[in-house]
């Protein structure tokens, strides 16, 4: 009898296994689809004491648009997005500690330690005229890069940023204060969904099995997320008593632009001003109905808001070029 019992247990079991590792085939083949699409090619490096995986367009015609991910995320959100980048080099990097990158539980991944990291990769692929894109935590790292590496940044562009202290606190925010449930650490299938509708007022749309393959890879990562976000909230805390990044902000030279979305919960717009203040030459776009990832939310908009930003960059550069001969 307990034989017969077991039975059924066991075939469920091999369904459920079979199942996801189904679902991981074909969301690895759908993957595949969105970066050739995008004309994004997978590369690996070894440097600054990591394995990087990264996103590759190798198209050399014109700079280098480097695209920088958030927290616990990584390269492939900014996968549709990037497609709308097509004479420029395009770069997306997934940060140590996140995606396929390696992780060391013995290091500290706060931003300044990020933006270090990225500055040996960035000298180990060579690259130069940069205009960084960075979101969330990236847009954090962006500027401490800019800030330690000018001479290798064309412009700068802030997505939702972290790097400041908002007038307004954002919902995020009060819950950590408040000692609650981290909602960018995903437990559960149900806490990847409740992440995805907490961070994103427009979702998009995940063709079947994403949302299982991606909750499921969230949740591997959980241990990992926790270490980074106490790496970097312990910083957070001590920039609540001190104003050197604020003086940081002032002295970056490189055009700046900042794009939010004014529904964001994680970090709230009223960062923009701060940003504004703060940043000599800097201007901002606000997209109404968008959350906190509007590389993801509205990718096309987003994408020609910076596409536009960057060649009058260009534009103003090869003006002065011409200027000076």
């Amino acid at each position: 009898m307990l034989k017969l019992l077991r039975l059924p247990v066991i075939l469920a079991l091999l369904c459920l296994t079979g199942c996801a590792s189904t679902q991981d085939s074909l969301f690895n083949l759908g993957l595949k689809a969105e970066r050739s699409m995008s004309d994004l090619t997978l590369k690996r490096i070894r440097v600054a004491d990591h394995d990087w995986v990264y996103l590759d367009s190798e198209v050399k015609q014109k700079p280098t648009i480097l695209l920088l991910h958030g927290f616990a995320v990584d390269k492939d959100n900014w996968l549709r997005f990037a497609r709308y980048f097509d004479d420029y080099r395009v770069i997306a990097p997934d940060l140590p500690g996140h995606g396929e990158t390696s992780f060391n539980p013995e290091y500290t991944y706060d931003f300044a330690q990020q933006a270090a990291w990225l500055a040996e990769f960035v000298e180990a692929l060579e690259l130069n005229e940069l205009h960084l894109v960075g979101n969330s935590m990236g847009g954090g790292i962006a500027l401490l890069y800019s800030h330690s590496q000018p001479e290798r940044v064309r412009s700068i562009t802030l997505v939702d940023a972290a790097g400041v202290l908002p007038p307004n606190k954002s919902e995020f925010q009060t819950i950590i204060d408040n000692g609650g449930k981290n909602p960018l650490i995903v437990n559960s299938k149900d806490d990847f969904i409740h992440l995805s509708e907490f961070a994103m007022e427009q979702q998009p749309f995940l063709p079947w099995p994403a949302t299982n393959v991606l909750s499921r890879r969230a949740q591997l990562r959980n241990d990992i997320n926790h270490q980074i976000f106490a790496d970097i909230q312990a910083v957070a805390e001590e920039a609540k008593r001190s104003d050197d990044n604020l003086k940081m902000l002032q002295q970056i030279k490189e055009p700046v632009l900042i794009i939010w979305g004014e529904e964001d919960r994680v970090l709230d717009v009223s960062s923009v001003q701060v940003f504004e203040q703060y940043l000599p030459d800097s201007r901002s776009v606000i997209f109404p109905e968008v959350g906190h990832a509007p590389m993801l939310e509205i990718p096309q908009e987003s994408a020609e808001v910076v596409l536009e930003f960057v060649e009058e960059v260009e534009a103003r550069s090869s003006s002065a070029l011409a200027g000076s001969e």
